[in-house]
């Protein structure tokens, strides 16, 4: 019983103080916690399936039936062979707790002072605004150093996932929520989305590039200049289409695409869902992205949401699609 005694204190020892230590000293990058946390199930698995496997090799071996009418020696059980089993397991299992309350901590803890930004998802594009109110379509830019995103959707349950540093979380409808990472080196770090959300969902892709801080700071001096805002009509409207998303569902290169292609659009007729032509000109553009639901175009569902924006950029948008020849 010792033996026993002795056993279960060294299994203490062993798993119960590291996962103590290291829900006292929280990991703070959600990447690595994930990647030890891994690793700690992975080291667990494979110690159980030892202990396991090993003893019921050598066990069907040693104790084989040798002759036919041989009859195995009755055994009513052992004690300290049934505590051992039954309080390993325990501690396992309280290491893993310990180690996730510890992981999940770190994951919903955002640091002081993290880069903020928003994320809004609608079918099937990601509307990225900086903390400056710049607007981007499937490019969010940040700085290096951590970085908080509030995330919320338009329309059906997206999530936004960024495998690189371990993050996923769901956008919600009419809900902000929120995630956070560390963005330790620049880069170009693959964006998804892990919820399905409709038939353009695998074309839902998006792109997080993080930035030294002086090129961070450039790229924010470039598009709240002056000279952005003093940009050709046209042009204005270029960035309007992306900022607002238009360019998840309507090509600009004739492909298709989730919505029609706005090449070669403008001047020309478009037949309907009711039957219907309708020529599409300036008040057509202007009606469609204040009010989708009229006038759908034939062999498309209605997926667009209504657009509150304001006349200039409206002028704008129509002066950039009159370019798309």
């Amino acid at each position: 019983m010792n033996r026993v005694i002795m056993l279960i204190a060294a299994q203490l020892a062993l798993f119960v103080l590291p996962a103590a230590a290291m829900a006292k000293e929280r990991i703070p990058d959600p990447a690595k916690g994930w990647d030890a946390h891994f690793i700690l199930l992975m080291v667990i698995s494979v110690f159980v399936y030892l202990v396991v496997t090993i003893p019921l090799l050598y066990f069907v071996i040693k104790y084989r039936r040798r002759k036919g009418n041989e009859v195995g020696a009755y055994i009513e059980g052992n004690v300290g062979l049934e505590v051992t089993w039954t309080v390993i397991p325990l501690i396992l299992i309280a290491l893993i707790g310990v180690h996730s309350w510890a992981l999940f901590n770190d994951y919903r803890t955002v640091p002081k002072d993290c880069f903020e930004a928003k994320v809004i998802a609608q079918q099937f594009s990601y509307e990225m605004i900086s903390p400056e109110g710049i607007r981007t379509v499937n490019e969010l830019r940040v700085p290096v150093g951590p970085v908080k995103l509030n995330l919320t959707s338009k329309d059906v349950i997206h999530s936004f996932a960024v495998p690189q540093f371990r993050v996923r979380e769901d956008m919600v409808p009419g809900r902000e929520t929120y995630l956070w990472f560390n963005a330790k080196d620049p880069g170009t770090y693959e964006v998804f989305c892990s919820q399905y959300c409709g038939t353009g969902h695998s074309q839902m892709l998006a792109k997080v590039t993080v930035l030294k801080k002086e090129d961070y700071d450039a790229w924010v001096k470039q598009n709240t200049s002056e000279a952005a805002a003093s940009l050709p009509p046209e042009e204005q409207g270029k960035k309007l289409f992306e900022s607002l998303g238009c360019i998840g569902c309507h090509s600009v290169t004739g492909d298709k695409s989730i919505g029609p292609t706005v090449k070669g659009l403008f001047g020309n007729k478009t037949a309907l869902t009711d039957g219907t032509e309708v020529v599409v000109d300036e008040a057509f553009i202007k009606e469609k992205v204040k009010n989708p639901k009229e006038k759908v175009a034939k062999d498309y569902q209605l997926m667009m949401q209504p657009n509150n924006v304001m006349d200039t950029d409206l002028n704008a948008i129509v002066a950039y699609v009159k370019t798309l020849k």
